[in-house]
């Protein structure tokens, strides 16, 4: 069953590129659960360009869904994450500070710090995710760590010159779903995804958060954050 699920980091990137307290995230976060979000996603960078780690302890105490943070593989982070005690960490790769999204991680460059990592996450009741590219390669080694969720970066969906390339990279998409899911893995999808193509992601089996943050933001400027989900949710 597919979960909307609201990135709240281009909000929290807005309010500290104008080096005010608004727009608040957190109060973003409880529109945004009125008006249906399923969970909410952000990302604790080691610059704290976006989420700061005042924002994270409220989310903690607030989200009445479900908490999932994106996290670099950094000792720092992780002792952080595991005293506020998210639902779910997702491993990422850092982005340029001008860039809210993170990028997908190379998770063999890696093996040996999740190798100890995703246990000790299990060991504290916290659910493991990674954020790959659509490579069945790299859901197999993600199957082997034993990750609880991969995350799929769908970035080139919305890069397509063609319908026909849309086609082939939504397949691809279901393929790793399911091929995650054999492994015993959920999965969730994200990258540039929006109110004109998410009902083609929705139409995809296995996957269970979808994960959608700037055009939210931008729409809620419009109408609020509560209609802007509410919106969205129509699509699914």
């Amino acid at each position: 069953m597919h979960r909307f699920a609201l990135d709240i980091d281009p909000v929290s990137y807005v309010r500290n590129m104008l080096g005010g307290d608004t727009p608040d995230p957190v109060q973003a976060v409880v529109l945004a659960e009125l008006g249906g979000a399923e969970s909410i996603v952000c990302y604790l960078r080691d610059d704290l360009t976006t989420t700061s780690e005042r924002d994270l302890a409220l989310y903690r105490q607030i989200v009445k869904t479900y908490l999932n943070v994106r996290s670099n593989i950094t000792e720092e982070n992780i002792r952080k994450l595991l005293r506020v005690k998210p639902d779910m960490i997702t491993f990422v790769t850092p982005a340029e500070v001008s860039v809210v999204e993170p990028n997908p991680l190379n998770v063999e460059l890696y093996e040996n710090q999740l190798q100890n990592y995703i246990p000790e996450l299990r060991s504290n009741n916290i659910l493991s995710s990674v954020l790959i590219d659509a490579d069945i390669a790299k859901v197999k080694l993600a199957g082997k760590l034993e990750f609880d969720y991969i995350e799929i970066d769908a970035t080139p969906l919305s890069e397509a010159p063609d319908m026909d390339t849309e086609m082939q990279f939504l397949n691809q998409i279901e393929e790793i779903a399911m091929a995650a899911n054999k492994l015993g893995m959920g999965v969730n999808v994200s990258g540039k995804i929006g109110y004109e193509n998410i009902r083609d992601i929705a139409n995809i089996a296995y996957l269970e958060d979808i994960v959608v943050g700037k055009p939210v933001l931008i729409r809620a400027l419009a109408i609020g954050f509560e209609q802007a989900v509410r919106d969205i949710l129509t699509l699914l």
